[in-house]
């Protein structure tokens, strides 16, 4: 399994970014794997809201999941799952008010099989690599 963690401070109000991100439809904005996100449910994004991705890892090729929201705690906290075969990504972010802004926390764990798990220790390095930089280009989306 890869398990990664990256966190960051965004110099906003923790309620402004956790609804930027709950939202995952601005992804494309910071996140520069997401060519788009396609909200597939009605209502208010909660436990439930599913997403159809469209998505190209470096140096992958583009592909298509479904993102669902397995856990969802207002202002607090986020967690979302996908199945792309031979891996199962689970994504967690997490707000926390810190000295005028918010400390948010990604972390991603990725179930593999089959030839994903011969790769995984290689996938692990751009894995961590790939996700400071996402939660880097947040903070800066969101501060300018």
């Amino acid at each position: 399994m890869i398990d990664v963690t990256v966190s960051t401070k965004v110099n906003r109000p923790a309620g402004e970014v956790f609804a930027f991100v709950a939202e995952m439809e601005n992804e494309p904005q910071w996140h520069t794997d997401i060519l788009k996100a396609e909200r597939l449910t009605d209502g208010e994004v909660g436990q439930g809201t599913s997403y159809k991705v469209q998505f190209r890892p470096q140096p992958m090729s583009p592909s298509e999941a479904t993102v669902e929201i397995v856990e969802f705690e207002p202002g607090r906290r986020i967690v979302s799952q996908s199945d792309m075969g031979n891996m199962k990504p689970r994504l967690t972010h997490i707000f926390e008010e810190r000295s005028g802004g918010t400390q948010v926390t990604r972390r991603i764990q990725i179930e593999t099989s089959g030839l994903m798990t011969l790769m995984s220790p290689i996938m692990k390095m751009m894995v961590r690599r790939r996700n400071g930089e996402f939660i880097e280009n947040l903070r800066r989306t969101l501060e300018t």
